[in-house]
């Protein structure tokens, strides 16, 4: 029959969070369980794709959790779990607990230290949650000293069946995608590469950068920094297109693909050549360094220090993308393209996932 599986979701934007919460219910959901999504959204997000994956929606914009019409909708739901993140989403999962009865499990997507407001400080965490649940090892290992003895489970991100392998794009015009949220503090290697587009025209003259991202104003000022490298060069060799709900058909017009964390793993398992490009760390994705950026979480993690703070560590990022560009399209690019996406998703399987979420609903049998 399956498991009926409420996830709460809180945020207005198109994240990690969110992207989790899609990535673990299509598996689950595909699996035979029943789940749905309760939020207080104003716009669109992911729910589009929630629904294409039988995933059903149940959404109000509202100011604040205490939201009768939520209680009323998730009491006819009725489900067996309820699940949230640690963060923005988990005052209300606190709320449902209690009109439900239900056991809440808590997913951890961010290091502990990050979560210090009411409501959703580390006792009340301990409090109000069943189990603990995490993606990553290097949070799973933090998360005993802080746990009071709650149940810690793994429960991956499954990847294998988000994304797909196509045919890479001719080499010409070189289309470099880079995906991630707009800003200083996330993106200073999108800014740089963007600030050194002559010097990249000049090692790949047929370059062009493609940005997908989000982070409200901040988009506006990327569109207007686009607009004036445009017009020094003369060509749209930069453009800023903002957030989009489906990484795939950016992926598939793309010749290299610089991201971070989720978006960097979608584009190895889709075979592009893939630059990790986040805040800490930076480097081509190959067979002989994938344990070192996956152990970092694609650079999400930590690193080789602060992009910000010192630029001078992303000087690589151009002759890197030179360096894919010349080798683009031969037999071992191919074949190394291969190799990695067949090393990596059995780390991303949805298998994985729907067992280890059918291990945690074994810890509230009566």
């Amino acid at each position: 029959m399956g498991y009926k599986i409420l996830f709460c979701s809180d945020s207005l934007i198109i994240d990690g969070v969110t992207s989790y919460v899609l990535h673990v219910g299509t598996a689950l959901s595909r699996a035979g369980h029943h789940v749905a999504v309760l939020g207080r959204w104003a716009g669109k997000g992911f729910q589009g794709r929630y629904r294409e994956e039988g995933i059903k929606v149940i959404q109000c914009p509202s100011l604040t959790v205490g939201n009768r019409w939520f209680d009323k909708k998730a009491r006819e739901f009725d489900p067996d779990v309820i699940m949230t993140d640690s963060r923005r989403s988990f005052p209300l999962a606190t709320r449902l607990k209690r009109i439900l009865d239900r056991p809440v499990v808590t997913y951890f997507l961010d290091h502990l230290e990050k979560t210090d407001k009411p409501g959703r400080d580390v006792p009340s965490l301990v409090k109000w949650s069943d189990a603990w649940a995490g993606a990553e090892e290097p949070i799973l290992q933090t998360l005993p000293q802080h746990s009071s003895g709650i149940p810690i489970m793994k429960l991956p991100r499954p990847l294998d069946k988000a994304v797909r392998a196509t045919p890479l794009p001719p080499k010409d015009p070189f289309v470099t995608t880079c995906f991630g949220r707009l800003s200083g503090y996330k993106t200073p290697g999108m800014i740089y590469l963007m600030e050194h587009m002559e010097e990249l025209k000049k090692a790949i003259p047929s370059a062009s950068i493609t940005v997908v991202g989000g982070g409200g104003w901040r988009l506006l000022k990327f569109r207007r920094m686009a607009a004036a490298i445009n017009r020094k060069i003369g060509e749209q060799c930069v453009n800023v297109v903002g957030t989009k709900p489906d990484p795939r058909p950016w992926i598939d017009r793309s010749n290299a693909v610089c991201a971070a964390s989720t978006s960097a793993i979608e584009s190895v398992l889709s075979q592009r050549p893939t630059v990790c490009l986040t805040s800490y760390w930076m480097g081509h994705a190959t067979p002989e360094n994938l344990d070192q950026v996956v152990g970092s979480y694609f650079g999400e993690r930590g690193g080789i220090g602060h992009f910000k703070k010192d630029p001078s560590l992303l000087k690589r990022i151009i002759p890197t993308l030179a360096e894919i560009y010349r080798s683009y399209g031969t037999d071992r690019s191919f074949e190394d393209l291969i190799t990695i996406r067949e090393r990596l998703s059995p780390k991303f399987s949805s298998r994985e996932t729907v067992d280890c979420f059918e291990e945690i609903m074994k810890l509230f049998r009566t």
